[in-house]
């Protein structure tokens, strides 16, 4: 519905929700102006579910003004190249249980085409493993054990009735006012309790001189914190729910650097990557694996790309290697130009705002929503806007405006996980493409929407052979 706003309003249009302007806007050079060249006044998205969940506030993309500028710069070192390096070899593990699902989906059919499979599930079972690897340095198997408490949780994450999620987005002092959370709280408490006790292990790790070193994002986020000279200040008697509140009050002191975090604001970071990061990558996975499906000659392509790279391929480093993929950096980003995960941005100004050579004033805590989904299938973007076509992301042939292809944002608050989600995906796509063939289905493809505006496929139903 929001393509047909576009079509009929054009690039800068309002509309009203429940009587609260919201402006729409999709030209580049204006989103310029909000995303980056006014940051400083567009700093902060439009609330959700606020007051409602004290781990959910705490998330970077919940903050706002100093407190987000504070969680962005002490987050930043936990997604260098050295970090993501470090992510690398649990992330790889991930993909070997994933290759072993596919095998014995084909075993089912004596090695022989499979019958159509939901590519949907197999992608959320690797990407729920990875994010739960990486964000908890726990190794669980979503397919093997559905009832993993770890697992149960994590897909309660998005349970969330239409109702509420209107209630929340529309109508937020009725939301703060009945603390309507987007998320079961159980759920939510359950990862609290799970990082507290994760920590309060590794620091008694510390203290015997035995620590465990691991390269998850719990440990990377605990030694940024150390590398900055601040303590995570905590004891056993803490780990428990009733105590977790104490343990929060004691961590968030005033005289905290810039860049320290209470346990709290790490924690809500770790459950951010189970929802967001989770349902985003495993959904842009599936549907990388459809469009390559659908189009032979991209698959055959990728194939040969990746066999080569196989073939020459002498660095022990597989980060630095997969660097060398150049139209597999082609076909990633035409699949989220077509189905962009988010499938639109939103900014508040902090101040009342005229927009360049319009004539309008955006008043202050007025939304500003940019479609993307709308912009990415733009005959005036893009050549052939509906036609999948990876060669247009080449280095070579790239001739659109970057401000009309945002599947990540754009300016100081873009998607901080950006690299890692695309590091989870290609090694998925160079593990999978070398090992099978995919054949698309006469299934049509039905695409839904989550909370919070995460756009995902119904199902990914796809055949699958071996190569080898």
């Amino acid at each position: 519905w929001e393509r047909d706003l576009y079509v009929r309003n054009g690039k800068c249009f309002g509309v009203y929700e429940l009587g609260k302007p919201v402006l729409y806007l999709s030209d580049p050079e204006l989103i310029r102006e909000v995303l980056v060249k006014d940051f400083h006044i567009f700093a902060n998205r439009r609330e959700f579910g606020a007051g409602s969940d004290h781990i959910i506030d705490r998330n970077i993309i919940q903050t706002r003004d100093s407190e987000w500028k504070r969680l962005r710069t002490g987050m930043s070192p936990t997604f260098t190249t050295g970090k993501l390096k470090r992510m690398t070899p649990l992330i790889l593990e991930c993909v070997d249980t994933m290759n072993d699902n596919i095998d014995k989906i084909i075993a089912k059919n004596n090695g022989q085409l499979s019958a159509p499979v939901d590519m949907k599930q197999i992608t959320a079972a690797y990407v729920m493993e990875v994010v739960i690897q990486v964000a908890f340095g726990r190794k669980v198997s979503a397919l093997i054990e559905p009832n993993n408490p770890i697992i149960v949780n994590a897909r309660k994450m998005f349970s969330t009735s239409l109702v509420k999620f209107l209630t929340i987005m529309l109508a937020p002092n009725v939301a703060k006012t009945f603390k309507i959370s987007p998320f079961d709280r159980k759920v939510t408490q359950f990862f609290r309790d799970l990082s507290l006790t994760l920590i309060d292990d590794r620091k008694r790790g510390l203290e015997t001189g035995s620590p465990v070193k691991r390269a998850d994002f719990l440990q990377l986020m605990l030694d940024s914190m150390r590398d900055n000279n601040e303590a995570i200040d905590g004891s056993d008697e803490y780990t428990d729910s009733k105590n977790a509140e104490k343990y929060r009050e004691i961590q968030a002191t005033d005289d905290m650097t810039d860049k320290s975090f209470t346990n709290d604001e790490l924690i809500s970071q770790c459950v951010l990557f189970l929802t967001v990061g989770y349902v985003s990558t495993a959904n842009t996975l599936a549907m990388c694996l459809y469009s390559i499906a659908k189009h032979p000659d991209v698959q055959q392509k990728l194939y040969e790309e990746i066999t080569k790279f196989m073939e020459q391929q002498s660095s022990a480093d597989p980060y630095e290697a997969f660097h060398a993929l150049k139209y597999m950096d082609a076909v990633i980003p035409e699949t989220l130009r077509l189905f962009p995960s988010a499938i639109f941005l939103e900014r508040v100004p902090n101040e009342d705002y005229e927009l360049k050579g319009t004539g309008i004033t955006i008043k202050k805590d007025h939304v500003v929503h940019i479609p993307t989904y709308a912009i990415h299938r733009d005959p005036d973007n893009f050549v052939d806007p509906e036609v999948f076509r990876p060669e247009r992301f080449l280095s070579e042939n790239i001739a659109h405006n970057p401000y009309t292809y945002l599947p990540f944002g754009a300016g100081p608050r873009n998607c901080i996980g950006m690299r890692l989600a695309q590091l989870e995906i290609k090694l998925a796509l160079v593990n999978i493409f070398r090992r099978y063939v995919f054949y698309a289905t006469e299934k049509p493809l039905e695409l839904g929407v989550v909370v919070p505006g995460l756009m995902k496929p119904k199902s990914v139903d796809l055949r699958i052979s071996k190569r080898f």
